[in-house]
């Protein structure tokens, strides 16, 4: 019975893992097409940025669920390079 549950699981996650990274390639493709008419369309700016640093926190999210001791020493330096900057 553990062994049925656990491929659940891991289909499960699996299917939201799959989920996630066309996310982040739909992003990735919108921003590509967004990127050229940020010259001629300034307004685009604000837009791009924001999906831009969207993209950015969602990679990070998954980033973190597939290396978490990764992600713990990133976080850990950063928090450590903002204290050190504020100082």
């Amino acid at each position: 019975m553990k062994a049925v549950r656990a491929t659940t699981v891991q289909e499960e996650f699996e299917s939201v893992l799959v989920a996630e990274l066309e996310e982040l390639r739909k992003s990735e493709k919108a921003l590509q097409k967004m990127y050229p008419r940020l010259k001629s369309k300034p307004q685009l700016r604000v837009h791009f940025l924001q999906q831009l640093a969207d993209m950015q926190h969602r990679a990070q999210r998954l980033d973190a669920v597939l290396n978490p001791i990764g992600a713990l020493k990133f976080a850990s330096t950063s928090f450590v390079t903002a204290h050190c900057s504020v100082a």
